[in-house]
Parts: structure tokens; C-alpha cells; sequence
């Protein structure tokens, strides 16, 4: 993790230090993934990139990365995992004692689909004490990807968009020509402040795009309207938090 770049530009592109956590948890998710449709084979990549081929779309593509979903958050600990993966960066960015988001985020889109999320920024509603770890389960590149703009760049977008000359529409032409198409290989994840703007177009590439999203942040910053329990859980305390915390205990009950 660059801190400085990601302080100048509010998100880095940073590789795994542990590359083969992420090798084992997409193999994980692969596994669950093609049970729930005809897939025989044992190519991890291509069921991944070619998922479109198996899976008509619509309704049944929501069901199933609804159960992968459940699937992640229940029965996988993909906050873990991708710490295993990032530990230095998380740590340099939210310190010791961290909090996770419970629920695992998970973008399947096929080639064309026009389902997009509209153009925004995770804060709000979510705190701007938060990173969002971006981590792509198969390579991303070009319409394939996402575009991020800069901390410099999100506040001219905003300034458009409080401009009733410009609006919605001038704010999403200058975001959607501005931002960062994002070139991530397997084994990198996006690191990004959840105050910067970003999108992702409708999709050229005959490939589908598989994305993981989990928020970490500090256990002491400002909670927003997400917190601890219902939005977040406890991942990592510092030996002198969890003292400390011992002692309230036993001195409050």
C-alpha cells in the first residue's frame, strides 16, 4: 500500500502479500458457485469469465448471488481471509483495532446487462471513516472493470451535481469521462475510501465480472448510520484495547 498515493487520490491498487489466501477462497466460492449450475468441468477461470453461458440472466442470475451471498457471509469468514490476503494494508489504513462488515458484497454481470448501479459514493449512507476492499475474483479491464475518480476529481463531480445548470446528468457525463477505468489482475483488490465517486459501465467484454466488496474500519472512528452489529462485527482488537475493555468489564459489569 502506497499511503501516500492513497492519501493524494483516496484509493490505491495494491497486490496480495498473501496471494494464496485469495487463490483458496475463490476455489471456495467456485465450488458452491457451480453447484448451482450445470458446470462439469474444473477450470476455476473459466467458469468464472463464461458464467453467462450458464446462467440466463434476470431473476435466476439475483437468486444465485443471493444464496453466494449468504454462502460468503455465513459459512465462508471472507473478512478474514482477505486480511490474510491484505494484512499490512488494512492495518496501515484503520489501524489495530478493526472492525468487518458482516455481510459480504458480491457483483455478478454478465456481458450487456443494463442492470447497472447507478454513478455514487458509499458515503453516504455509509461512514466516511470506512475503506471498501475491492477484490475482483477474475481479471477486470476496460468495461469490464469499474472507474474511479480521485478525491479532486469527486468534488467537481459534486460541485456539478449541486448545479442546477448541470445536474445529475453533468455529474454522470463527467464521472463516466473523468474516472479511472480500473486494470486489476486476480490477486489485486482496489482499496478506496468510501467517499469518492465511481460506476461501472454496461459491459463490451464477452467475459462476466465476479467482485467481492467487504468495509473494514476502526473500532474508535465515528460510526455512522451503519454500526457494530448491526452493519459491522468485531474482528481485531489491540492488546491494549482488550485490556482496557477487561477492566471496564470488571468494573461496570
Amino acid at each position: 500500500m502506497d499511503t501516500a498515493r492513497f492519501l493524494r487520490k483516496g484509493f490505491d491498487i495494491v497486490p496480495a502479500e498473501n496471494p494464496d489466501k485469495l487463490v483458496e477462497l475463490r476455489e471456495k466460492i467456485f465450488q458452491k458457485a457451480r453447484q448451482l449450475v450445470d458446470y462439469q468441468n474444473e477450470d476455476v477461470e473459466e467458469f468464472f469469465n463464461k458464467f453467462h453461458r450458464y446462467e440466463s440472466g434476470g431473476s435466476s442470475l439475483n437468486e444465485k448471488r443471493v444464496e453466494l451471498v449468504r454462502y460468503c457471509s455465513e459459512q465462508l469468514d471472507v473478512g478474514t481471509a482477505l486480511f490474510e490476503a491484505f494484512p499490512s494494508s488494512i492495518m496501515q489504513l484503520v489501524g489495530p483495532d478493526i472492525l468487518v462488515q458482516k455481510t459480504v458484497g458480491l457483483v455478478i454481470q454478465p456481458p450487456g446487462d443494463p442492470d447497472q448501479v447507478p454513478i455514487h459514493r458509499d458515503s453516504p449512507p455509509n461512514s466516511i471513516f470506512e475503506v471498501v476492499v475491492w477484490l475482483p475474483l477474475v481479471d477486470v479491464y476496460g468495461t469490464k472493470s469499474m472507474f474511479m475518480l480521485d478525491r479532486k476529481q469527486t468534488d467537481a463531480a459534486l460541485g456539478l451535481l449541486k448545479d442546477p445548470e448541470s445536474g445529475y446528468e453533468g455529474y454522470k457525463r463527467y464521472a463516466a469521462h473523468e474516472g479511472e477505468i480500473l486494470t486489476l489482475p486476480f490477486g489485486n483488490a482496489c482499496f478506496f475510501w468510501t467517499g469518492l465517486v465511481h460506476g461501472c459501465p454496461i459491459s463490451t467484454e464477452n467475459e462476466t465480472r465476479w467482485v467481492l466488496n467487504v468495509r473494514y474500519k476502526n473500532l474508535f472512528s465515528p460510526v455512522g448510520p451503519k454500526g457494530l452489529g448491526e452493519f459491522f462485527d468485531l474482528f481485531r482488537l489491540s492488546p491494549l484495547t482488550r485490556m482496557a475493555l477487561e477492566y471496564e468489564k470488571e468494573v461496570h459489569g
